[in-house]
């Protein structure tokens, strides 16, 4: 007897074992899939766009430091534009005039105070994700 509920169990195993998967299982193992994918996929656009805010920030601070060193020795002119420092070698010759974002960078002389910006994300100059180096008085704290 016991020979023949051996028999009966092992049957049942192997039937259940060839039977395989479910279109019910199978639909919430693509959906659990799909979760996942797409809450790594906001994470990893969310940790970019970061990244190519500090990198813009980055090489406003460069070309800052280009237009200081280019005012230094050209006392008295108007102040130059990135394509301009770039051809007199003030900044590296490879590098990108246009930000991450798409626009392009722009520097302002007041003065002695020379500002470089960006219009950020958003690509509208005038707004709030604007990337300017230095940052404004009134954005210090941010």
């Amino acid at each position: 007897m016991r020979a023949a509920a051996r028999a009966a169990t092992f049957r049942a195993a192997r039937r259940a074992a060839s039977r395989g998967l479910t279109l019910v299982e199978l639909v919430i193992v693509i959906t659990i899939i799909g979760v996942i994918t797409a809450a790594i996929a906001i994470g990893v656009i969310r940790q970019k766009q970061k990244a190519d805010i500090g990198a813009t920030a980055t090489f406003c601070s460069t070309l800052r430091q280009a237009t200081l060193s280019w005012k230094a020795t050209h006392p008295g002119e108007d102040c130059p534009s990135p394509e301009q420092l770039k051809k007199e070698k003030e900044i590296d010759a490879t590098a990108n005039l246009k930000d991450p974002f798409g626009g392009g960078y722009k520097i302002s002389c007041e003065g002695d105070e020379i500002t470089v910006s960006s219009p950020g994300p958003d690509k509208k100059e005038g707004t709030d994700d604007d990337i300017i180096v230095p940052k404004p008085a009134n954005q210090q704290a941010k």
